[in-house]
């Protein structure tokens, strides 16, 4: 790509220098080129204007030190607010809620781990997880681990026939993938298992977590049909992996316009499996993964704020950001 280079030198330079006083003028001369050919460039690889792009990240590197337990005044200043109803009022458009609801999810999670025995992150249950964040996924974990990570993430919040059904979901997902690899070399598997972990941390739906794990199977074999699901299961499941299979065309109007009449649930399990596919987003090819970066940013994140699912929209932004 002819400015790659520098569109990737501008973003190292802006993150160096995140906290400083910013403008176009200093980017566009780090590159070597006006400022006038800079933003036509930039806007054009990157799909959002250069001090548009530079607010974003002071946004998102902000919540994150809030979130370490830095003062959001401190916080503020440093990122180079004038006013904290200023850093406030843009904090809430981009994340749905404010820099001191931020504070106090902190603080709960802090309590909630100090009086915890052994402090271990992965064992704490959904119902008490008030971090705003959720938790990364890693790559080239085995299955029979994932598994145990959403099991540990639901067992307190749903009951045994629950996780009988859950238990049978997975068995039928894992036949189902049995010898597909993702790009990463990973069985496929990993990919249904780490969408419905994801789903977890959201919910204590039953129903969600099932079809997060069963969301790809109809399109991978031919025994694993929405007739048997709904047999298995029930036909509420059945629908939500029909839908969620259907939603190839996703875009912020479906949400407005009532003659698509699409379940909230299945656009829950669409965000969560773009999530997953956004971590793992490396394995791609470069000309891929940036249509999909772009994809993310113009149709997935502004989906997420509607239904305001901050989890979801503050890593969907970081990572579109991260590969346009």
């Amino acid at each position: 790509m002819k400015y790659e280079d520098a569109i990737f030198r501008s973003l190292e330079y802006i993150e160096k220098n995140i906290k400083e006083d910013l403008n176009l003028e200093l980017i566009a001369n780090e590159v070597g080129y006006s400022e006038y050919h800079f933003s036509r460039i930039f806007k054009d690889q990157m799909g959002i204007s250069t001090m548009e792009y530079v607010k974003e990240r002071r946004l998102i590197c902000a919540s994150k030190e809030i979130f370490q337990g830095k003062k959001i005044i401190d916080v503020s200043n440093e990122y180079g607010y004038k006013t904290h109803s200023g850093f406030s009022k843009a904090f809430k458009k981009k994340f749905a809620f404010t820099p001191t609801d931020h504070l106090v999810y902190a603080i709960n999670m802090l309590r909630y781990l100090n009086n915890y025995e052994g402090g271990n992150l992965e064992m704490i249950d959904n119902s008490q997880n008030a971090n705003p964040f959720l938790k990364s996924s890693i790559d080239f974990t085995l299955p029979e681990e994932l598994y145990r990570q959403l099991l540990r993430s639901i067992k307190n919040t749903l009951s045994q026939k629950d996780l009988c059904m859950i238990e049978k979901a997975y068995s039928i997902a894992y036949k189902a993938h049995e010898g597909q690899y993702r790009k990463s070399g990973e069985k496929y598997i990993t990919h249904p298992l780490c969408v419905s972990i994801i789903l977890s941390e959201i919910t204590s739906d039953r129903d969600i977590i099932i079809a997060g794990l069963l969301h790809d199977t109809i399109e991978e074999c031919t025994y694993c049909t929405i007739e048997q699901i709904e047999k298995d299961f029930s036909k509420e499941i059945a629908n939500l992996v029909y839908e969620v299979t259907n939603l190839s065309k996703i875009n912020e109007e479906m949400l407005s316009e009532n003659e698509y009449n699409i379940d909230s649930k299945a656009i829950l399990i669409k965000l969560a499996d773009r999530l997953h596919n956004m971590r793992t987003i490396k394995y791609m090819e470069p000309e891929r993964y940036r249509e999909k970066a772009k994809e993310t940013i113009d149709i997935f994140s502004p989906i997420a704020t509607r239904l305001k699912i901050s989890k979801i929209k503050t890593e969907l932004d970081d990572l579109a950001l991260k590969y346009l």
